[in-house]
């Protein structure tokens, strides 16, 4: 058996770290491609993984927040894969070959589109999530569109995953859960010995605004709802995780770090995965507009309000998820109530990451 395991972000290693750590533990070889998509901070993930580094990877992608810039690296690295990658796959035994890819990035669609050019049998791993809205996320719902057209195995974190996939051709597999939650349990269980370089209040709000259909897309929109959210909340300081999309987004405007302090602004750099799990989990409330941010509030039963006209998950809705809408009503309604949307931490003892592998192997 050989497997590929194909990645692009440090989000999707967080995803597939479960995973990776489940195939070392069985001694199963495989190889790690990283397409150049972002810089994946592999050293985040040392005291969960030990050393990893990709045995493959092609070159980065320009940090200009361009689309041109996008379309071009995904062009060049989709062509420069099919080439630099023929050896590796040329005269194998393509039958128990796996090339595994996650989610819904542009890179997971170049990697599943490089496995069917080679005949390969395609993984997908968190499949089967659907807004049903191409534009939202955008490109992310179709790329994850396409991909599961392709997959030869679909594993879908829940029975409503599967149900969407019933005109795949592709075998689906429950896992119950995400691979997430095999983190978050390893995160959890490390919370107290988890150091953070920041002082933080005794009580505040956790706000990420990072999606590129808000900061670029739809930025005026996006800045009347940030400031509306910041304007909303009295009591409460803000903790505003700084991705670079982020900085790009208040720098588009004139806001800087000096003024977001003098609005009650605790700016805070984008934080490694157990970092950031402790600010959450010791926050009061958590306004996002990331999907997997979802997830984790969902686990943690963390009140979440989705700074989104849509999500293509379920976790949480109707409990401790409220999805906004981008309604201003909706938004001030959550703030001035959001402690009656606490629930209880999930605490699961299913591991799909164990899940996956164990069906590999058969």
């Amino acid at each position: 058996m050989r497997v590929y395991l194909f990645i692009g972000t440090t989000a999707e290693l967080i995803k597939m770290s479960p995973v990776i750590r489940e195939l070392r533990d069985r001694k199963i070889n495989f190889k790690l491609i990283t397409s150049g998509q972002n810089e994946i901070l592999f050293d985040e993930f040392i005291d969960y993984l030990g050393p990893v580094k990709p045995d493959i990877s092609f070159g980065y992608k320009s940090n200009k927040s361009s689309m041109i810039y996008f379309v071009l690296w995904a062009v060049r690295t989709f062509f420069a894969g099919l080439v630099s990658l023929r050896k590796e796959f040329t005269g194998i035994n393509k039958e128990n070959v796996y090339f595994v890819v996650h989610g819904d990035t542009i890179s997971s669609l170049i990697g599943a589109l490089m496995a069917s050019f080679y005949g390969l049998k395609i993984v997908h791993v968190e499949s089967g999530l659907r807004s049903y809205n191409f534009f939202e996320p955008f490109p992310e719902e179709i790329s994850r569109f396409i991909i599961s057209r392709l997959a030869n195995i679909n594993f879908c974190p829940n029975s409503w995953c599967v149900g969407n996939l019933k005109s795949a051709k592709g075998i689906k597999i429950n896992t119950s859960q995400n691979t997430l939650i095999d983190i978050f349990m390893a995160a959890m269980k490390d919370i107290k010995k988890t150091h953070l370089s920041i002082k933080l209040p005794k009580k505040y709000f956790v706000l990420v605004v990072h999606r590129q259909e808000h900061v670029i897309f739809s930025r005026e929109k996006t800045k009347e709802i940030f400031w509306h959210v910041l304007k909303n909340e009295d009591n409460l300081a803000c903790v505003l995780i700084m991705h670079k999309l982020t900085s790009d987004f208040l720098n588009s405007f004139g806001v800087d770090t000096k003024l977001l302090v003098r609005r009650g602004v605790i700016p805070v750099p984008r934080l490694s995965y157990f970092r950031f799990m402790k600010v959450i989990a010791g926050a009061q409330y958590f306004i996002t507009d990331g999907g997997s941010n979802q997830e984790e509030a969902f686990y943690l039963g963390k009140p979440c309000l989705l700074l989104r006209k849509r999500t293509e998950r379920i976790e949480g809705l109707g409990g401790n998820v409220v999805l906004s809408k981008l309604n201003k009503q909706t938004i001030s309604k959550f703030q001035k109530n959001y402690k009656k949307y606490q629930r209880h931490r999930v605490r699961s003892k299913i591991s799909p990451a164990k899940i996956i592998v164990d069906y590999l192997r058969i």
